[in-house]
């Protein structure tokens, strides 16, 4: 009787501490997604490195690329594509460059040619205050 009861207090024990030990969260923390949101599953590389990402509505998207025209200003090679946009696009191996002054336009630009399904690198030129973004398919 004492083995089977030591036995069954061992389990318990045991059981308990592998509940503990996951890494898991045991709340599920997934974003809600309302029916108008629109999903953007993003590639991005910043100074060569790649990371991933995926934002919920037009509001994070917009905050992101505003993120990713400050890093540039910082000094950063930034690159970026929407991971859906680009899938559907076909490509060609087009290469377009635009400049501007103006960070606004940029970003209208950047995000233009995105949803076309090019992958857009912005650079920025302190001394001249030059944004070049190149947007490759």
């Amino acid at each position: 009787m004492s083995k089977t009861l030591t036995t069954i207090a061992l389990f318990a024990v045991l059981g308990t501490l592998a509940v503990s030990c996951q890494k898991e969260n045991i709340i599920d923390e997934t974003n809600i997604v309302a029916e108008n949101d629109t999903v953007y599953k993003v590639s991005y590389t910043v100074d060569g490195v790649t990371h991933q990402l995926t934002l919920v509505g037009d509001e994070a998207w917009h905050d992101f690329l505003n993120r990713m025209v400050a890093l540039a200003e910082e000094g950063h090679e930034v690159s970026f594509r929407n991971e859906e946009a680009s899938l559907r696009a076909v490509s060609t191996k087009e290469k377009v460059t635009y400049t501007t002054t103006n960070q606004d336009e940029a970003l209208v630009w950047s995000e233009m040619m995105i949803k076309d399904g090019y992958t857009v690198t912005i650079s920025y030129d302190k001394a001249s205050g030059i944004y070049t973004c190149i947007a490759i398919k």
